[in-house]
Formats: C-alpha cells, structure tokens, sequence
C-alpha cells in the first residue's frame, strides 16, 4: 500500500536515514485576507466576495535515523551527516524549495516554499535518533500539477455565453491567474472570459491568417507575432481586461461545483470575437490549481 509523502527538492522525506513522524500535516485550507465594510445604517458588515488568500504554513517533522542511503547502520556519525544533510537542504535561501505532496505515484501536488522556523533537533544520544521539526511558508498560497495541459477550442462570432469546458483543469480547487493564451488565425477583437466570474480580456486588434495573439497573464502582457516578426510586436496596450479583480488579474480561470456533486468541478470559458474566420482558434495552456 502506497502512504502519502513529501518530497523536497527531489529529496524524498521518507528514505532510509529519515522519515516523516507523526505530527507532519497536510497542506492547510488558506484563510481569507479579511477586509471588513460597515456603513451607518446596517448591522454588521457588507459582504465581500473574491478576496484574496493569506500564504499558508505547513509543518513538517522528521524522525533521523543512524543509516545511510543504502540502510547500513553507522551509529552516531552517519545521524550527523544525515542531519546535516536536512539542514543543507532546507537551508537553501537564495531561491524557494520545490516542494511536492506525493498522494500515490500518479497523484501529485507541488508549491514553492520557503522555511520559516526549525526547532532544534530533539537528539537521543544513546539511540542515535532525533526528530527534527521544520515549518515551510507556501507564500503563492495554491498548490499546482508539476507539468502544464493544453486546451483549445475555436474562436466564433457569438459564442453562447455557457462557454466550453476546459478539461485540461477539471478537478481544480482553486482559480489559475497565469495561463498562457493563443490565439491563431484570423480574428476582429478577440476576446476569451472566465465564465464563472465574468472576468476577462479583449484585444482590440485584428489577426490575419498566420498571425497569432500571444497572451501572458501572469505577466500581463501580449505580443502579435507573425513570419514576419517572429519575435512579437509589442501590443499590450490593445488589451482591455474586465470583471473583477481585472486591475491585477487577466482571466483568473475559476473552478465550479458540478451538477451538485462536490468531486466534479470545471472551468468553462467563452471565446468570442467580432469576427472570426473558419481558421481562428484560442489555446491555453496552465497548470491545474489546489487550494
């Protein structure tokens, strides 16, 4: 029977010379950045929706063992190199830990983290063992699939406003803001919303056959690329976003409850154009979201 795990840079945390202990959590339910809004004349507060997540902590305990990574016993020596071996990994500060929750060996989530807090290893001398607690921020708050899915659909003039579903990221527990969008073929004022919020962007640009819109939303940037300019123009002040959150989001593709059933959830977008030739398509390309 496969037990969920942890890994760290690549590191698995259950291996011959540490495992994880008892106390070791999973990933935590992140709470709302709380904005409160009262006004004269009504009790309580006025209700604010679409707020933005608090960063998230996750603990981590480790038992170290006296083994190396082939399981030979080697006594008080080898718990200090194996010690020294964690505190080398979870040292690292000039960039964030990739670290990965490994549900089962298809099943896998991973967030950048950094640590916070380390409590001194409890050490039993005589034992040669000793658990070691770390704490990691996860400061992007979501958990994500490690490798991007690609999802297309075509471009239409009146698209119906239920949308497509994106079945790239069906099953996400949490909206994804930094998908890349393409745009192909040729297109007056093409424009792609999120159908749960009603958030999006449009270009007010045309596309002719061969050209494509290459949309960043993580970035918040847009380039018209052709043969003939293959590196991209530059057209990012064509874009207009709009829905909530559209000052410093682009199109925060939202998962919804299905059909009342909590284990379906989908995100639908709608692509839309003034015109549109028969050639015209919109492909994203994200990884799915966890909360």
């Amino acid at each position: 029977m496969h037990h969920p795990t942890y890994s760290v840079d690549g590191v698995a945390l259950d291996a011959p010379g540490w495992l994880l202990a008892p106390g070791t959590r999973l990933r935590p339910l992140p709470a709302a950045r709380t904005v409160e809004v009262r006004v004269p004349g009504r009790s309580g507060d006025l209700p604010v929706t679409g707020l933005d997540l608090e960063a998230t902590v996750l603990g981590i305990n480790l038992r170290v063992l006296p083994r190396d990574a082939q399981g030979r016993h080697g006594g008080f020596p080898q718990l200090e190199r194996n010690l020294e071996a964690l505190t080398g990994l979870f040292g690292t500060r000039h960039r964030l830990l990739d670290v990965r929750y490994h549900v089962d060996p298809d099943t896998v989530r991973t967030a950048q983290a950094e640590v916070v807090s380390s409590v001194e290893p409890e050490v039993d001398v005589a034992g040669a063992t000793a658990l070691l607690t770390v704490l990691l921020r996860v400061p992007g708050v979501y958990w994500r699939d490690p490798e991007p899915v690609s999802w297309e659909t075509e471009l239409v003039s009146g698209a119906p406003p239920e949308g497509a579903a994106v079945s790239g990221l069906a099953g996400s527990t949490a909206p994804v803001t930094d998908a890349e969008v393409r745009v192909d073929g040729s297109a007056e004022s093409p424009e792609v919303v999120d159908v749960a919020t009603g958030a999006g962007f449009r270009w007010a640009g045309t596309l002719t056959a061969g050209q494509t819109l290459a949309v960043d939303c993580a970035a918040m940037s847009a380039r018209r690329v052709s043969a003939d300019v293959p590196t991209g123009e530059d057209v990012t002040g064509l874009i207009t976003a709009f829905g909530p959150g559209s000052a410093s989001r682009w199109l925060p593709l939202t998962p919804v409850q299905t059909d009342g059933d909590p284990h379906r959830r989908e995100v639908r977008v709608r692509a839309d154009a003034v015109s549109a030739g028969s050639d015209a398509r919109v492909r994203i390309t994200t990884r799915r979201a966890f909360l």
